[in-house]
């Protein structure tokens, strides 16, 4: 008589404690799939803020690798991206990564994907070649306003 009232017991409480724990692991996946659609939203803004910016400095070198500045007395002629990027390799980065030199006059920017826009190497230089143009646009505002920026 006893084992007919301790199994069905049992029974009972091993179902309301599997009861318990799925509701555990119910909660715990919700959380997760929220955690990660927050992540995926984040890492979205993120690609498309750098997009943006990539976007920027390439159209505006585009634009600034054709020209040539004459320069005068105390100011620098030649090259508008030879006169903005001085440094040899930094030019080179910048025409081996961003833009590229179809020929004759003519610059287009180089496709990225999503992938190598997360490069930590390529945002330095989009940062470093975005940072060099508001630098140049304060040191040198004549010669900047001549280049189109």
């Amino acid at each position: 008589m006893l084992i007919l009232f301790v199994f069905p017991v049992l029974a009972v409480l091993a179902t309301l404690w599997g009861v318990y724990y799925s509701r555990q692991q119910l909660k715990e996946a919700k959380r997760i799939r929220e955690e990660n659609h927050k992540l995926f939203d984040d890492q979205r803004r993120e690609d498309n803020a750098w997009s943006g910016k990539c976007a920027r400095a390439s159209q505006a070198l585009c634009a600034l690798a054709p020209r040539f500045i004459q320069g005068s007395a105390g100011q620098p002629s030649g090259y508008a991206l030879s006169i903005l990027f001085p440094d040899p390799s930094l030019r080179t980065r910048v025409l081996s990564h961003l833009i590229e030199h179809k020929g004759g006059l003519d610059y287009i920017a180089r496709p990225l994907d999503v992938s190598q826009l997360r490069l930590n190497p390529l945002r330095e230089l989009i940062d470093l070649v975005l940072s060099r143009f508001e630098e140049f646009k304060a040191k040198d505002p004549d010669i900047a306003k001549r280049m189109g920026l």
